[in-house]
């Protein structure tokens, strides 16, 4: 829990805004006030969820923004993954190396099934401050990033799953 910072309520499959396109934002309107506190509050929300990322439709807000990270030493993933806010995400896959493996969401609690996904991209987005980033991510983070991107353009992993088959809850 971040102290002091409200933690936002996660909306769920069915929510109409999981299923729309995220708007992008300017520089000037990433560093408006109400855009730095909603980045506090989905890094509390974050936490609070136990999420490895959160997109910001996933808090009710149809804006293209995304956190993701992770403590290190992690069951998850022992590296951890530093705490990264991406706005305006784009995604430039690295070779053709896929893996299939679970994937669980905030949005769907307590299922999981398996999505394949690319094991290397380069991700080019806007920092916290507006400023222009482009970095490699492999393995876990690389799932996260596309699972993540997937939830601005309106996409759950449900719909990455080849079928039904290996859907299920997690306890």
């Amino acid at each position: 829990m971040i102290v002091g910072v409200p933690v936002r309520k996660v909306v769920r499959l069915g929510h109409p805004v999981l299923r729309a396109p995220a708007r992008h934002l300017t520089p000037k309107e990433i560093n408006a006030p109400e855009v730095q506190r909603l980045i506090e509050e989905m890094a509390a929300s974050m936490i609070e969820y136990e999420g490895v990322g959160i997109a910001a439709n996933q808090v009710g807000e149809g804006i293209s923004l995304f956190l993701m990270g992770l403590h290190e030493g992690s069951e998850r993933h022992k590296e951890g993954i530093p705490l990264t806010v991406v706005f305006n995400p784009e995604i430039k896959f690295i070779g053709k190396d896929t893996e299939l493996d679970y994937e669980g969401c905030l949005s769907v609690p307590g299922m999981r099934g398996q999505v394949e996904r690319a094991l290397k991209l380069e991700l080019s987005g806007l920092d916290h401050r507006g400023k222009a980033f482009t970095k490699l991510y492999e393995d876990f983070p690389a799932r996260v990033v596309q699972h993540e991107t997937d939830h601005l353009n309106g996409l759950v992993y449900l719909d990455r799953m080849k079928g039904l088959k290996t859907l299920s809850y997690v306890d």
